[in-house]
């Protein structure tokens, strides 16, 4: 009976988890949607210009507009797009007259290929700041990482990328400026996606983890003869790790729409510069296509981190539980259970 309860619980939260994944993917495409409708500009008109090679005539923009479906109302030209993605297909671009899918599936490989990298970058460098900064004693070297996180952190991503171009492209020539050919065309793009995450982690890591270490379970390891770094590993990051992961999840996830500028500034071909073009070309189809991709990807980061703090912190699980109930279903409240002491034992030392 215990298994079958966790079971349905399991369930529950799986059918409720989709339900919201649904519910903002397709309000996204909505929102799409509605914005190309409201912007200037007529996307049959520019189609027929493009295939004529020169400003077309009413008869050819009326002819094209017909072969698209833009003829239709929109909310039809919505409903038969979504009938269509349910199925799988996500239609035909209005600027390349091919399938959106097989498009979207051969750019997606580089995207996810930058996302991983700067995925690294940030980890690494945020991780390593900001154990530093909460070890380290007040001083220079304590202050100066953390304005040069701040720093970082306030920069916006297109003024970062013709900085790095400036200094390490044309005055050091260690990289080329566009392109992705080697690893060396990858080492801009990634410092331009991965140091502002970096730059946020790092302080949420300082502050939570110098939280942390002083607890006095930190101070009962130290009187045990426990090393510095096996304090920090074993003690403090683990306990501090349910905002970390929070922060991981939502700057890794923030990758994705970063890369739409910074595919743009190197010239990679990934789902940033497709949704650009189309954007350009007022290309519906494919908008809602790299709009469902990156918003399901940030919502995919960010379900993974959650699942990370329930495993690495069962009392982030705890907290979900509804109606205060304790997991052992005693009826205690959850906020008389924790650090692991009932509120019978903390009467019993009073």
């Amino acid at each position: 009976m215990r298994s079958r309860g966790r079971l349905v619980t399991a369930g529950g939260y799986l059918l409720r988890w989709a339900v919201d994944v649904f519910g903002v993917l397709l309000a996204m495409s909505l929102g799409v949607f509605a914005l190309v409708l409201l912007a200037r500009g007529d996307a049959a008109a520019m189609l027929a210009a493009t295939r004529a090679g020169r400003p077309a005539t009413p008869e050819q923009i009326e002819a094209v507009r017909v072969e698209l479906g833009l003829d239709d109302p929109a909310a039809v030209r919505y409903l038969r797009w979504l009938a269509d993605v349910c199925t799988g297909d996500f239609g035909l671009s209005l600027r390349t007259n091919t399938p959106v899918g097989p498009e979207v599936a051969d750019r997606l490989g580089v995207t996810l290929g930058l996302v991983a990298g700067s995925t690294v970058v940030a980890l690494v460098i945020g991780v390593s700041v900001g154990v530093a900064g909460a070890v380290l004693r007040r001083g220079l070297l304590r202050g100066t990482l953390r304005i040069a996180a701040l720093l970082i952190t306030s920069v916006p991503a297109f003024w970062l990328s013709y900085l790095l171009v400036l200094v390490l492209a044309l005055r050091l020539r260690v990289v080329p400026t566009s392109g992705m050919a080697g690893f060396s065309t990858w080492v801009m793009p990634m410092a331009v996606l991965g140091l502002p995450v970096a730059g946020v982690l790092s302080r949420v890591v300082a502050v939570t983890l110098r939280e942390a270490l002083d607890r006095p379970y930190v101070r009962a390891a130290q009187a045990r003869g426990s090393g510095p770094l096996s304090i920090v590993l074993r003690d403090g990051l683990p306990n501090a790790a349910g905002p970390i992961l929070s922060v991981a999840g939502f700057g890794i996830g923030s990758l994705l729409v970063g890369a739409v500028v910074v595919e743009q500034i190197f010239g990679w071909p990934g789902i940033g510069a497709y949704f650009v073009h189309a954007a350009g070309a007022r290309d519906v189809p494919a908008l809602q296509a790299g709009t469902l991709v990156m918003g399901g990807g940030f919502i995919l980061a960010n379900r993974c981190a959650d699942v990370l703090q329930g495993l690495i912190d069962p009392r982030s699980r705890r907290d979900r539980i509804p109606s205060g109930k304790s997991p052992s279903g005693r009826g205690r409240p959850l906020r008389e259970r924790v650090g692991g002491f009932t509120a019978r034992s903390r009467r019993g030392t009073t």
